[in-house]
């Protein structure tokens, strides 16, 4: 029977009804180094210092034979699992295999990562519920018990971690017009010690919603005066709800402005002609766009910046639709539609039929740009296009059949040679090109400025200083 982990309150060993035994203290914390390892080696080392700490004069007087001893007694305790999970060793470690699903803090993390996607594609709902899987895992203090300092920062991590999803679905439901609902929740929340400002401003909120404007100003105050107490002002966002809520424009739910796009590349670098483009395309009455080219182009990359660079020209907000041609199933725009509607705030019909009749309808009077990535068939994404003059529309895909009439195409290559080098300069600086400018463009062109190689070539030479540039340009050159 399969061995569950249980790692959200005190380390527990789970098999069907049954509880096995965890081991000694410094057992525990072996199994959960190798656990938050996720099936990745570790080495004697990183073990050692996982219980130990880094300062070996405070290891037992025979470590690695102190950690053999540990290691072959968890190979013992995870024997009764009937191989569900397995220990092996790896190299100068040790690897734990376990079964997916069977340790909890990954779940949670799972559940974390897949609430946050959910919420770029506008699904507010399917946010809401990973977000509750993944707190209704927790049963106590995370890893409580377990000593070492490795298993003291992963408690860390994870108790950050679960106040920001807690953090983040009361925000759902404050903004999805649950707030009565969760104000018990928010109250006893804000009342424990050093809550933070986003927790506090959900509370004003909630409290303003419910008619009960003078307790959401009393928040208001007594956050201020913590904040003075210590020398500081109070937070932005409590500042200006404080604002509203005194205005009177803070008692209605707000307006939906969905902000889904992806992160902005950090080392975005050249493509300017096409930015031009693009910018005074989706500026122009069509405001409709297609980039298209290969795959590693940087299609996506170069979509998502421009968007960035229009956010102010659309103030009511981005939406971000991956459609994933490349993949085996794309996803079909019914799907998309119905994530974009819940977005902007509508109600999705319940006919299928409908749904983009209410997608335009969620438009109509607003600014919002939509992005739809890794489009196959520009006819199949027609529904997904705004229709109002005051939306626009940017689309990527590598050939998408069918054609857009009025759109503005964009072809996306390889890089230029001033662009393939701007890219090595941005990613290894200015001194380690000056140093070897010839081997640099000797790499530009190992690459044939093909920005996913290029981009791939520098990632190596930056995590390998050590190595010159020309002899990773002949590296690339032999294939």
């Amino acid at each position: 029977m399969t061995l569950h982990f249980r790692t959200l309150g005190p380390l527990r060993i789970r098999q069907g009804d049954a509880e096995n035994p965890v081991g000694r203290p410094q057992q525990q914390a072996v199994l959960v180094a190798l656990l938050a390892a996720r099936g990745g080696p570790l080495t004697t080392g990183q073990l050692l210092r996982a219980v130990w700490g880094e300062d070996e004069d405070l290891w037992p007087a025979r470590p690695k034979r102190a950690l053999a001893t540990h290691v072959y007694r968890l190979r013992q305790l995870l024997a009764a699992g009937g191989g569900a999970a397995a220990l092996h060793q790896a190299g100068q470690g040790y690897r734990l295999e376990t079964a997916a699903g069977t340790v909890d803090m990954h779940c949670f993390d799972d559940a974390v990562q897949a609430a946050a996607t959910a919420r770029q594609q506008g699904d507010p709902d399917g946010a809401h519920a990973l977000l509750t899987r993944g707190l209704d895992l927790w049963y106590g203090s995370a890893l409580d018990g377990v000593p070492g300092p490795f298993a003291e920062r992963i408690r860390h991590r994870l108790e950050a971690s679960r106040t920001a999803a807690l953090e983040a679905r009361l925000a759902l439901d404050v903004a999805r017009g649950r707030h009565a609902e969760v104000l018990p929740e928010l109250t006893a929340l804000a009342a424990g010690p050093d809550p933070s400002g986003q927790l506090q401003s959900l509370l004003m909120l909630a409290l303003s919603r419910s008619g009960r404007r003078d307790e959401a100003l009393a928040v208001y105050e007594r956050a201020r005066g913590q904040a003075e107490e210590l020398g500081l002002d109070p937070a932005p966002e409590l500042v200006r709800l404080q604002r509203q809520i005194t205005d009177g424009t803070a008692a209605a739910p707000a307006v939906c402005r969905p902000r889904h796009l992806p992160a902005d590349t950090v080392d975005f670098t050249g493509r300017g002609e096409e930015v031009a483009l693009l910018v005074r395309a989706l500026e122009s009455a069509a405001r409709t766009a297609v980039v298209h080219g290969p795959a590693g182009t940087g299609k996506t990359a170069l979509a998502v910046h421009v968007a960035h660079r229009l956010r102010d020209a659309y103030p009511d907000g981005q939406l971000y639709g991956d459609l994933k041609a490349s993949h085996a199933a794309p996803v079909r725009p019914a799907r998309v539609l119905a994530a974009f509607v819940r977005a902007l705030g509508g109600e999705v019909p319940e006919d299928e039929a409908d749904l983009a009749a209410a997608y335009q309808e969620a438009l109509d009077g607003r600014r919002v740009l939509v992005v739809l990535d890794d489009a196959e068939d520009l006819g199949g994404i027609r529904p997904l296009l705004p229709r109002h003059p005051g939306c626009a529309a940017l689309v990527t895909g590598r050939t998408p059949a069918g054609l857009l009439p009025g759109a503005r195409l964009v072809a996306l290559g390889a890089f230029s040679a001033d662009d393939a080098l701007g890219l090595l300069v941005r990613t290894l600086g200015a001194a380690r090109v000056a140093a070897e400018p010839d081997a640099a463009r000797a790499l530009a062109e190992a690459c044939r400025c093909h920005p996913a190689l290029l981009r791939t070539a520098a990632a190596r030479a930056a995590a390998r200083p050590h190595w010159s540039l020309a002899s990773m340009a002949e590296r690339m050159a032999k294939g």
